[in-house]
């Protein structure tokens, strides 16, 4: 069983939450009445009897009876609570802990497992050990995991530098994968964006879409001036073949063709 480490300091010990949490199963002890102690006030209340009117034993018998009834009854209520606590490990909550001096801390995390002290029943949490019954809040998936998209979505944003800063090169996936994000989630998960964080992912957005028309436009100039030296050198291997043919044709039939001056 984890146990809880007290901290010392000025040479006074200084206690937590889940020490005064725990410091309950303790005093507790003497607050309830197991087999024994009945036992024993029985034995106490034949030695003291009037030796002139003593206890039947039917009623002896009675009492036991009794007390065996409320036993069962209690093991029964220990058994159910339980059963109940145990359906919270693996779950996040949130325990509300009082220490020694008033002060009220919340301590948030997954049961690890449930056991029972002294009829009480202890979450541990990151290996202290917290009463069940000191539990305010039960965490579900959804909100956990709504919680951790808004904090990656707003690390993001956090991580990427000014908006005119930014480049398609060393940006332009970051931004892409963030909007797609935004619109694969629900509107529950967005409940829990930053107001901010969604403004500056909408600017992010469009100076993405600004760059990647600059970037098309240029390509396109690139390929058009291409494409026309592309043709002009074309144009020009043309006029020279056809001066070519024209020569040969004149030669082959025997007319001198004039020299250039």
């Amino acid at each position: 069983m984890s146990s809880v480490e007290a901290t010392v300091k000025n040479g006074e010990i200084i206690t937590s939450a889940s020490q005064d949490s725990l410091s309950a199963k303790g005093n507790d002890k003497n607050s309830g009445m197991d087999k024994d102690a009945f036992l024993q006030l029985l034995v106490a209340q034949m030695k003291y009897q009037d030796p002139l009117e003593p206890t039947s034993n039917t009623e002896y018998i009675s009492q036991y009876a009794q007390f065996s009834q409320v036993e069962a009854l209690n093991n029964m209520s220990t058994t159910m609570e339980l059963s109940r606590y145990s359906s919270y490990v693996g779950k996040e909550v949130v325990i509300e802990s009082t220490d020694g001096s008033g002060k009220t801390t919340q301590t948030r995390g997954f049961v690890d497992y449930v056991t029972f002290e002294e009829g009480k029943a202890f979450f541990s949490i990151d290996g202290n050990l917290y009463k069940a019954e000191d539990m305010v809040t039960v965490i579900s998936n959804e909100y956990s995991n709504a919680e951790d998209i808004a904090k990656r979505f707003a690390q993001t944003i956090k991580d990427l530098p000014g908006v005119d800063s930014i480049n398609v090169t060393d940006h332009g996936n970051t931004i892409t994968n963030l909007y797609n994000t935004y619109n694969s989630i629900g509107d529950y998960e967005k409940g829990f964006l930053d107001e901010d964080d969604v403004k500056k992912m909408n600017a992010y957005v469009s100076k993405l879409n600004e760059l990647l028309v600059q970037l098309a436009n240029e390509a396109a100039k690139e390929k058009e001036e291409k494409e026309a030296a592309e043709a002009a050198q074309s144009a020009a291997q043309d006029a020279q073949t056809d001066d070519t043919s024209i020569a040969e044709n004149a030669a082959s039939q025997g007319v001198v063709t004039p020299e250039e001056d």
